[in-house]
């Protein structure tokens, strides 16, 4: 059984912005359209990771991903991730390549 010292609603926010991002990218995909998430505990740490199929290479602009969204309140996800996973000293990492997205997040347990 994993066990993270966190609040509840930090873990939600966590899991659902990781997971709406790669849903919201899959659903633009017009070829394979393939999301795979881990959980795992390693060394005491905590591992979230969730990798995607994307169609555009995302916007990175002064060490931010930038939403291409007009509606208010959005593209604020990966800074919330990060924000929360800060919080508990943890750490993300974020890269693609030519067909998938990777977003990982690194916990202490």
């Amino acid at each position: 059984m994993i066990v993270l010292n966190m609040e509840d609603q930090d873990i939600v926010v966590i899991l659902t912005n990781m997971l709406n991002n790669a849903i919201e990218a899959c659903e633009k995909c017009t070829g394979k359209k393939i999301i795979r998430v881990k959980a795992i505990k390693e060394n005491k740490k905590v591992i979230f990771s969730v990798s995607n199929t994307f169609q555009k290479i995302p916007h990175f602009v002064n060490g931010k991903y930038i939403t291409t969204k007009k509606e208010p309140f959005h593209g604020m996800g990966i800074e919330n991730v990060k924000d929360i996973v800060g919080k508990y000293h943890g750490t993300c990492a974020i890269c693609y390549d030519k067909e998938q997205f990777y977003f990982v997040v690194y916990l202490s347990e």
